[in-house]
């Protein structure tokens, strides 16, 4: 990859425009971008549920509705998808930069054919995580040197309110692939942990009354960063391969994740928790012996 001329970028868009897991482990990188390039102006565009997140690294933070700036010195992807090359293209950016998997043909072609500055890496040249991916293809573009800890910023305040919320019970995040390993088993393991209380966001209230169960606690219409202290306020987390995970890691809290089959490989390779003690189960089976056998290896003695 051709090295940007950062020296000369003054005012910059990064997008990361898809779930907020993608989001939570490229706060490396936005970051990195935020401490190289003090003197530059950064606009990042993200999903419109995620903006406040974004506005830690960014002096104005951008939703798919808004209109792009103009005058850009540089455009910046961080994901690698034919959707976010056509987002720099039109945004007229002097240097647009971005990378594409080998494995991905299309891709690949759409960064080469839209870009300035591009970068192709490879899913089989080892097991690396995509805050790792990220990183590396910020250094390779020359930015300088990239601290992978991803975060999930809080006040102090806001802190201790999700932990006095939580009061040392166990957290565990709804959402849909529970009902698609089994709802009963779903409903046995909140039994089993009780008392534990379960986030749930307005999607998936629409998905499952919530019955009441001695002990369980269910807990939604929260804000965004209200969620992010209350994964964070308790010991440990359970949930499925949502971003709720990465949420939870980048709050230091240790992670048991659930995966149906078809997502296991790719998530335990690209997607783990990052930075915390995880353990990792398939939804086959009898899946809630597991489940909380593997609570009780992050959990310590």
């Amino acid at each position: 990859m051709k090295q940007v001329p950062w020296a000369q970028v003054r005012r910059l868009l990064v997008t990361r425009t898809d779930h907020l897991g993608d989001l939570v482990v490229s706060t490396p990188g936005l970051k990195a971008l935020r401490r190289h390039l003090p003197q530059t102006e950064i606009w990042c565009l993200v999903a419109a549920p995620f903006a406040g997140l974004a506005q830690n690294w960014a002096d104005h933070v951008l939703t798919p509705a808004d209109p792009l700036p103009s005058r850009l010195d540089a455009a910046l992807g961080l994901s690698p998808r034919s959707a976010t090359y056509k987002i720099l293209k039109r945004c007229r950016a002097r240097y647009r930069i971005g990378y594409s998997y080998a494995e991905r043909p299309l891709a690949r072609l759409n960064c080469f054919l839209t870009l300035t500055h591009t970068w192709v890496t490879s899913l089989q040249r080892k097991p690396r995580h995509e805050a790792e991916v990220v990183a590396e293809f910020l250094e390779a573009s020359g930015l300088g040197k990239v601290d992978i800890r991803p975060e999930f910023p809080l006040s102090p305040a806001l802190e201790q309110w999700g932990k006095d919320k939580v009061r040392g019970r166990t957290v565990v995040h709804f959402a849909p692939r529970w009902l698609e390993a089994g709802r009963e088993q779903f409903l046995e393991l909140l039994k089993r942990l009780a008392p534990v209380v379960v986030t749930y966001g307005a999607a998936e209230a629409k998905l499952m009354s919530f019955p009441e169960m001695d002990g369980v606690e269910w807990l939604g219409e929260l804000s965004l960063p209200q969620w992010g202290a209350v994964l964070g306020g308790g010991p440990a987390l359970l949930s499925t391969d949502t971003g709720a995970v990465h949420v939870a890691a980048a709050r230091g809290v240790p992670v048991v994740v659930g995966h149906l089959p078809r997502h296991f490989a790719a998530c335990t390779r690209q997607w783990y928790p990052w930075g915390v003690s995880c353990r990792h189960v398939v939804f086959q089976g009898q899946w809630v012996e597991p489940m909380l056998q593997g609570l009780k290896e992050i959990s310590g003695p």
